[in-house]
């Protein structure tokens, strides 16, 4: 069956997820990407070719991807194209959906979502569940994909997270990534290639860290809660650098900005709900105790970022009172 993968380029839940499905499915096509409009019309366009360059009816398997509001217009129009073309949808995500993301995806038969609303399942131990459940090389994935995403303690795992960041910044990512993909599903999680690889990455990640620490900027808000914003290059993966923050700082939310104007938030405090924070900005989305979204503000204009997210994270708080 002709059959495409779409996974989210950021995290192990995106790779190894996509990776199960392609044990399941392994003459399929992977594509990678993030949020935002531009990507998912982007994505979009890789559908359409693909469906075009192939024959016959097919599956694409969305995983590691939530449906924001801002997204639905644009996915619908290839939501019809593939439905006219006889092809079918699995999505499988982790992610909170709106109301309004929920009717227009269930308006359609051929297609199919798996949820977790619970909050307490990655994506890679769903796409186990529903495609390879009883496969061991498939769990065990998914039970690494799990400690990852969650930033638990309960298992060592090799620095795929960062890893995963550093080949986001090199010009031919996406071979990095899709020969990552392919490594995982055949049960590799680490080779020669991937140290040399880490060791070259290191000195960069150190003195970017460096860099960040300097540059810390803490605010007071409502209710004796504390904001930090931090400035990081790409070489930083966001939710392993916020515990060295929290130790650092001790405030109860941390916004890490970068020169795209990407923001990802992350919390120390139980209190603190990322993903509604986020939805005060640009583009947001993501978990209670993880989230991003993109800002207004001049990135080099850290006064100006510090004022958006301050009134940002002020008007969740109002809210949530």
């Amino acid at each position: 069956m002709n059959s495409i993968i779409v996974s989210h380029e950021s995290d192990v839940d995106g790779v190894f997820s996509a990776a199960i499905a392609l044990m399941r499915y392994p003459q399929s096509k992977v594509i990678f990407t993030s949020y935002g409009k531009d990507n998912f019309l982007r994505i979009s366009d890789l559908v359409y070719k693909e469906v075009v360059a192939t024959q016959g009816n097919g599956l694409v398997i969305f995983t590691d991807l939530g449906l924001n509001d801002d997204l639905i217009s644009p996915i619908s129009d290839t939501f019809s194209f593939l439905k006219s073309n006889s092809w079918s949808v699995l999505w499988i995500d982790h992610h909170p959906w709106s109301e309004k993301a929920l009717n227009f995806f269930q308006k359609i038969e051929t297609f199919h979502l798996v949820l977790d609303r619970g909050g307490n399942k990655c994506a890679s131990e769903l796409i186990y569940e529903h495609l390879l459940y009883g496969n061991n090389k498939a769990k065990r994935l998914a039970s690494i994909a799990h400690t990852s995403d969650y930033l638990l303690k309960d298992q060592d795992i090799p620095p795929l997270p960062e890893l995963i960041v550093y080949y986001r910044t090199l010009s031919n990512f996406y071979s990095k990534i899709t020969g990552l993909v392919k490594r995982v599903s055949d049960g590799i999680l680490w080779d020669t290639e991937m140290q040399s690889d880490f060791n070259n990455y290191v000195n960069l990640r150190n003195e970017a860290k460096s860099n960040s620490v300097k540059m810390i900027r803490i605010q007071e808000l409502s209710g004796g809660l504390k904001m930090a914003i931090i400035p990081v290059s790409s070489y930083i993966q966001t939710s392993l650098f916020s515990e060295e923050i929290f130790q650092k700082t001790a405030v109860d939310v941390a916004f890490f900005f970068n020169k795209e104007g990407k923001i990802s938030i992350r919390r120390n405090n139980p209190v603190i709900e990322c993903n509604k924070i986020a939805n005060e900005l640009l583009e947001g989305g993501g978990h209670e105790y993880a989230a991003g979204g993109k800002m207004k503000s001049n990135p080099d204009q850290i006064d100006e970022v510090l004022k958006e997210i301050q009134n940002a994270t002020e008007t969740w708080l109002k809210k949530k009172i």
